[in-house]
């Protein structure tokens, strides 16, 4: 009758996994998709800020977006001044 019903002897399966195993796999989920997310959000609240300022006054607009650009040049020189140490 084995061959009907399968063996008569119960299956050895694993036991089901516990909380911890779960909290474990959600941690590193979000720990992975942190940077990505927040990078995304950033750089929507930055449009949402600018857009704010030139709806505030032109003036305070083009002042958050000269600053844009001073923080990229800035990197760009320190960048140039500090090369890489390639051993």
């Amino acid at each position: 009758m084995g061959f009907y019903y399968g063996p008569s002897e119960p299956k050895n399966d694993p036991p089901p996994g516990s909380w911890r195993e779960t909290l474990v796999i959600i941690w590193v989920v979000f720990k992975a998709l942190a940077l990505p997310l927040g990078l995304l959000f950033g750089a929507i609240l930055g449009l949402v800020l600018v857009l704010w300022a030139f709806l505030t006054s032109v003036w305070l607009g083009l002042a958050l977006v000269g600053l844009g650009a001073a923080a990229v040049v800035a990197r760009g020189v320190w960048e140039a001044r500090h090369p890489p140490d390639l051993r």
